[in-house]
């Protein structure tokens, strides 16, 4: 299946901040898949980008169209500041619905991925809701295994929702020690 019209995928820009806040803004109202159901408002958005660029995190956006119309995102942010857990970053993304089912997450994840090493993140964290199983399974064709699982973690419209954690380790985390056949224990 061919998405609506071509795309492209590239690093965010500092004047895509306005896009990739409407972007969010709208897959949060849908309400199903963020655990946000509002967006942020574009002083945030354009803060959250300029760190991004500064920071050299991955991000990227899926652009369509003569003016670059951002209809997804992916970003890698650290996980948590500390000393200890800078190697960790965690994932954000998300398509307009007209753009989904087409092959374009799949990309934009691997582009953002991609970039990982460069940044130092060696794992990458994520949540996601358990009854997005389109999105469970792109995270697992990715290399994503699961992790844990909270039980009615979040209640939105009255319907609750269990939220699965996964992560992906890469270079020489692939193999966790305990795996590694080291007979220290």
């Amino acid at each position: 299946m061919r998405p609506p019209s071509p795309i492209r995928i590239r690093p965010v820009q500092a004047r895509d901040a306005a896009g990739v806040s409407r972007a969010l803004s709208a897959v949060a109202s849908e309400r199903r898949f963020l655990a946000v159901t509002t967006g942020f408002d574009l002083r945030a958005t354009v803060d959250f980008v300029r760190c991004n660029l500064a920071q050299g995190n991955p991000h990227y956006v899926v652009v369509t169209g003569p003016d670059d119309d951002v209809v997804g995102w992916c970003d890698i942010v650290p996980a948590l500041p500390w000393e200890g857990f800078r190697h960790v970053g965690r994932l954000g993304m998300g398509l307009l619905p007209g753009w989904r089912g087409h092959g374009i997450g799949r990309e934009l994840l691997a582009a953002a991925m991609g970039d990982c090493a460069a940044r130092g993140f060696l794992r990458v964290e994520l949540e996601v809701f358990a009854s997005n199983t389109r999105a469970i399974r792109l995270y697992e064709g990715a290399g994503f295994l699961h992790e844990g699982r909270s039980v009615a973690a979040c209640q939105i419209d009255g319907r609750w929702e269990d939220i699965v954690r996964m992560a992906r380790l890469m270079g020489a985390l692939v193999q966790p020690a305990c795996h590694r056949g080291s007979s220290q224990r």
